[in-house]
């Protein structure tokens, strides 16, 4: 896998929604995906926002399968190859902004006549069911031994005529490995939705 630092100017980088359309730039010929769920092997990339603001250019931190190419308009500050090697009982700092959500039925909907029964997702708003939803997503994977919590302001966005808002929260602290081969996976894949807006991202270092 690769990572690399990217920026896009602020004339491209003005909808969030739009960061994973210019990104996907830096990876001619490769096919996109069509996952029915997040869960699903990801054959594209992930990212994380760094740095943004208003009339500010956006710097992002890209994990991929394949190495970038340079893409007109878009600023590649360096790419390295990585090979992330987790081993049972090891202890890693580790870094996500994820989408904690939760899956509920749309009683409203489900209301109407007729109406074929509908499935919503809704954020988790508080620190004790954020931190429940990473110990979830972990489980049988890692031990989280230590994590800080830092809840982000709504990440509003637009897709075509739409307005939409996007709850995130940036988890930050240690985690013991469980199981290397499926912590592997999650490092390659990403935890959680949201991974268009730069939620999921998985970073992990070794503790000396």
């Amino acid at each position: 896998m690769f990572l690399s630092r990217v920026e896009i100017p602020w004339e491209a980088a003005r909808n969030p929604y739009d960061f994973h359309r210019q990104l996907w730039r830096l990876f001619p010929g490769e096919e996109k995906e069509a996952r029915r769920n997040s869960d699903e092997e990801r054959q594209g990339f992930l990212f994380r926002v760094e740095e943004s603001g208003s009339g500010r250019a956006a710097r992002l931190l890209v994990q991929s399968h394949q190495a970038p190419e340079i893409a007109q308009g878009l600023v590649m500050l360096g790419t390295r190859e990585i090979r992330p090697a987790p081993s049972a009982g090891q202890r890693l700092a580790f870094l996500l902004t994820a989408n904690p959500i939760k899956t509920i039925v749309d009683a409203e909907r489900n209301a109407k006549p007729g109406k074929k029964s509908e499935k919503c997702r809704v954020p988790l708003i508080r620190e004790e069911e954020q931190r429940d939803w990473l110990a979830r997503k972990l489980a049988g994977v890692a031990e989280v031994e230590a994590v800080t919590l830092l809840t982000h302001r709504p990440l509003y966005f637009r897709k075509g005529n739409r307005a939409g808002k996007l709850a995130t929260a940036t988890y930050e602290g240690v985690l013991r490995v469980v199981d290397p081969s499926k912590l592997g996976d999650m490092l390659k894949n990403g935890i959680g939705p949201a991974k268009a807006f730069g939620c999921g991202l998985l970073l992990v270092r070794r503790i000396s």
